[in-house]
């Protein structure tokens, strides 16, 4: 790792203005959401590829409404980055392998998702090199959503 004091926040804002494209030719609302800037430790090509893996994989499972929300909350010393999709959800037995590399949840998704099945691995294994601790919940027909939490300088 490369690791610096980084500004999460306008790293991830920088991210989600990537998918201007989407929001105005798409549809798509794409929304970031946030108090305060945020300064973390950490290698910043890594946490880029961690937030637009999980942005990326919010956008390919989303709802009929193209809606996603990346939130930013700091508490006790820690802040907490979730990104919330309103696509069909994850079954409970199916959860623990998402992070597997190549595994798809759905293979017929309507939207042809785009990717390799790499990027939650990817995420995984970004989150554990800096100490965050990356979980998700889903709940079927309702959405899904994925957060990743550590400790703010």
């Amino acid at each position: 790792l490369n690791c610096r004091v980084m500004n999460l926040t306008e790293a991830i804002r920088t991210t989600v203005a990537r998918y201007e494209h989407l929001i105005s030719h798409n549809g798509y609302d794409i929304s970031f959401e946030y108090d305060k800037d945020v300064y973390i430790y950490a290698d910043e090509i890594r946490i880029l590829q961690v937030v637009y893996n999980l942005i990326n994989n919010a956008i390919n499972y989303t709802g009929e409404d193209k809606k996603v929300i990346v939130r930013q909350t700091v508490n006790n010393g820690y802040v907490k980055i979730l990104i919330i999709d309103t696509g069909c959800g994850i079954s409970e037995d199916e959860l623990h392998l998402i992070w597997d590399r190549y595994y798809k949840v759905d293979k017929d998704h309507r939207r042809g998702v785009i990717g390799t099945g790499l990027g939650l691995s990817i995420v995984k294994h970004g989150a554990q090199l800096h100490g965050a601790k990356v979980t998700v919940e889903s709940e079927m027909g309702i959405g899904t959503t994925m957060r990743i939490e550590w400790g703010v300088n």
